[in-house]
């Protein structure tokens, strides 16, 4: 499952022996556990006796599981006084008492609203309808239809307060904000797949099918999707496609400027023509069509005709075919579930010569050996993206300042060139992408986790993870530098390569405890550990002059290029992350609910004075339709108040930047102390000013919530309304020139406030044995620099 999750970020753990502690005290405990478990099975239908396959059947507390099979059947092992949570897809969620019972068939009521869904928030899993903070959940089904590289791109319009864009380059990444923007540095929240925390933006290598296995035999399914994308609403919407409507704008900034109105492309200001040629250009008159077109030449002397008017956004897009393919099996026994599944995806881009691929293996099983589980998600992505320009701002800012009157192809095929005066001497968008045709980037993922749980007694499990996130991505990049185009104010031709590898890992131990005291109060204590730990390495190459355009000779060489250009730079990076953390969740008769949780992080980011942070966070729910006031009210079924409170804190900075930093090359701080100009002596400048004084921002967050459902269940409402406090915000302000080259402290300065609503609206029923919703949600927020603490005025 994919969930945004906010938290403290990641930092050093200072040795194994804290974090083994706690691992050694539950196996400890595991030893002296007392008591047995049994074998627990049943079936599970509609209330007309349908059986209902696919509907998870869980321990509450536990990672024991299991998914009803075609039949509606289920069997697992759980204690004999545990407690089932069953959830399936349009019904409502069902608690059932086990009381030693081995046969349990269970009838579910069909049920629309969101509000009996299980969330997993972090280290648990909760219904819906238990808690008392803002969470938005999708129907993955739903958004699962959609064809796209990026999971984060289905999330678009489905969560209220989440927003998504991206640059719709196929394979670009998708920058996400919840609740708007409360930080000066990274704003992009932390992700947690399957226990395991992400914090990058990219999550392209992520197949969104992510079901387990359940008990029976093994069943296969494919499912193949293909779409069309299409580049519609862009600039074409108010592009002048006309050249001689396009020549009154521009004669009109001349005049208003004061300045006369250049003649070589249009002839005469007050009675305009299409030129009969606008290369070759004297820069002063219009070319005739008395040109000797034997004379062209390419690149020195194109030649290339005048454009009634051309369309440069259809030049450059047109509709891209997707293709989005899976094929899955899973299954299991009475101790086992396995699940499997393949995935292919080819994305044409809109843009010319701009395509993304991927192939990608997910793979989980899960063991129960007495009261052990033991499993593992493990997942294998590779992906390419070729050709295109990744800044699609910018290269659609480029299309758009493309004159009308020039056309995309010379005289004799080539690309039109485009350095005649008052052209704007840009490089013809279409040649761009053409040259980029076979740049790469390939990245290589292997990302998961391997986990193990105890059953200590019914009531206490201890849940091991190490989750894991390996990347390894590569860039080849080659420029001719068009010198039909810019020609003598252009850049030389260039290759140039990098390279990036990261290592991410995490550990967490979580040890949890729930009780129930008669029918009434419901306890669940969490305790925890986590240690993560984060490793980045960059190459990066170039060499300019090239003497050959060869593809197979696109390589960092001496022999290829002039040597005299030849430039390797490599940087790295590590960060870590210790924390301890505990959570308390209290639920009297489903009436009044209580949660409370604390964390302590520590982070390498900071210096030791201010590493550790304290993170507290509160809520609490009052279920108004549980009061006897309303228990036999016929319109609400729900009614929920919530209101919470929390603290967290973002330690999401470079690396490095509580001392100072120093570097230097050849052009900055070698010196050549004999003057003879053969051996220069290495020297360094500051590359950056450091702050041993930095600590962690902290966010304060507050939200008023209101849960409705009513009209049997069929309709729902619910709305948020929240503030942000953000104090002692990371920010590096510009310093004066005369600080010298080094990059600027990062400083804790100011506050920020996001203040705003959130709300979502669905009605449904059922047609025969499906059902349907319609859903509406929407998000207002303002955004206000509360303060600035005199370091900035603007």
């Amino acid at each position: 499952m994919l969930s945004p999750t906010l938290r403290s970020l990641p930092a050093c753990p200072r040795s194994f022996r804290e974090c083994g502690m706690m691992l050694l005290f539950a196996l400890a405990l595991c030893g002296t556990a007392v008591g047995q478990q049994i074998q627990v099975s049943g079936t599970v239908t509609s209330l007309q006796g349908h059986p209902l396959p696919g509907v998870s059947v869980r321990v509450q507390g536990t990672d024991i599981g299991t998914s009803t099979d075609a039949g509606g059947r289920y069997s697992l092992t759980a204690p004999p006084d545990g407690l089932l949570l069953l959830t399936g897809l349009g019904y409502r969620a069902v608690s059932l008492s086990i009381a030693r019972r081995t046969t349990l068939d269970i009838a579910l009521e069909p049920a629309i609203a969101v509000l009996d869904a299980v969330i997993i928030t972090g280290y648990t899993e909760q219904r819906r309808a238990d808690i008392t903070g803002a969470v938005g959940s999708v129907d993955v089904p739903s958004a699962s239809r959609q064809t796209t590289a990026s999971v984060l791109k289905r999330l678009a319009g489905r969560v209220p307060g989440v927003t998504v864009d991206a640059s719709g380059a196929p394979g670009s990444r998708s920058t996400v904000r919840i609740r708007g923007v409360s930080s000066f540095q990274n704003n992009d929240p932390l992700y947690i797949i399957d226990g395991t925390p992400v914090e990058s933006s990219d999550l392209n290598f992520l197949n969104l099918q992510t079901m387990r296995g359940s008990q029976g035999a093994p069943q296969f399914t494919l499912d193949v999707k293909m779409g069309m994308s299409s580049p519609v609403r862009g600039y074409d919407d108010f592009l002048i496609l006309d050249a001689l409507e396009y020549h009154e704008i521009l004669k009109r900034s001349y005049e208003n400027a004061g300045l006369p109105v250049p003649q070589n492309i249009y002839g005469d200001p007050d009675n305009p023509t299409i030129p009969a040629y606008i290369r070759p250009n004297d820069g002063i008159h219009q070319t005739t069509d008395t040109l000797d077109r034997s004379t062209y030449s390419w690149p020195d002397n194109p030649i290339t005709e005048g454009s009634p008017g051309t369309n440069w956004w259809d030049a450059v897009f047109s509709p891209a075919l997707v293709t989005d393919a899976d094929l899955a099996v899973s299954g299991g026994g009475t101790d086992h579930r396995y699940s499997a599944s393949f995935n292919y995806l080819h994305h044409e881009g809109t843009g010319a010569y701009n395509r993304y691929q991927r192939g990608s293996v997910r793979i989980n099983t899960e063991f129960d050996v007495g009261r052990l589980t033991i499993g593992e998600n493990l997942s294998a992505s590779l992906a390419q993206s070729l050709g295109g320009y990744q800044d699609a701002v910018g290269f659609v800012g480029l299309v758009r300042s493309m004159q009308p009157v020039l056309p995309v192809y010379d005289v004799r095929g080539n690309f039109a060139a485009n350095n005649a005066a008052g052209l704007g001497g840009r490089r013809n968008p279409l040649k761009w992408q053409w040259a980029d045709k076979d740049d790469a980037i390939q990245e290589t993922r292997g990302f998961g986790n391997v986990f193990a749980g105890v059953n200590i007694t019914h009531q206490l499990q201890f849940m091991s993870r190490l989750g894991f996130n390996l990347g390894r991505q590569s860039w080849t990049d080659w420029e001719d530098g068009d010198p039909e185009s810019i020609k003598g104010i252009g850049f030389p031709s260039h290759v140039t390569e990098i390279y990036l590898t990261s290592q991410d890992w995490t550990w967490s131990n979580t040890l949890t405890y729930s009780h129930t005291m008669g029918e009434r109060h419901n306890f669940q204590v969490l305790l925890g550990q986590e240690a993560s730990k984060n490793r980045y390495r960059g190459l990066d190459a170039v060499i300019r002059n090239l003497v050959t355009t060869a593809i197979a000779a696109r390589y960092i060489q001496d022999a290829i290029g002039d040597p005299e250009t030849k430039r390797v730079f490599s940087s790295g990076s590590k960060r870590a992350l210790l924390s301890y953390f505990g959570k308390i969740d209290y639920n009297f008769a489903d009436r009044y609910h209580l949660n409370f949780t604390l964390r302590r992080d520590g982070s390498s980011a900071f210096a030791k004075k201010n590493r550790w942070g304290m993170f507290p966070a509160f809520s609490v729910g009052w279920r108004l339709s549980q009061e006897p006031f309303l228990q036999n009210n016929q319109f609400f079924t729900n009614i929920m108040l919530r209101f919470g409170w929390g603290l967290t804190g973002n330690q999401n900075i470079p690396t490095g930047r509580v001392v100072g930093q120093f570097g230097g090359s050849i052009a900055t701080s070698f010196y050549d102390i004999d003057g003879s100009g053969d051996t220069p002596v290495v020297g360094y400048i500051q590359t950056a000013l450091g702050n041993p004084d930095l600590k962690w921002e902290e966010n304060e967050s507050m939200n008023l919530g209101l849960d409705l459902e009513f009209l049997g269940g069929a309709a729902s409402l619910v709305v948020d309304v929240y503030q942000r406090d953000t104090d002692n915000l990371l920010f590096d302000p510009l310093i004066p020139g005369t600080a010298g080259h080094a990059a600027p402290p990062i400083v804790n300065v100011g506050q920020m406030r996001n203040r705003g609503i959130d709300f979502s609206i669905g009605y449904g029923g059922t047609i025969g044995a499906g059902n349907w919703r319609l859903t509406f949600n929407g998000s207002h927020y303002k955004n206000e620099i509360r303060r600035i603490d005199g370091v900035q005025d603007y």
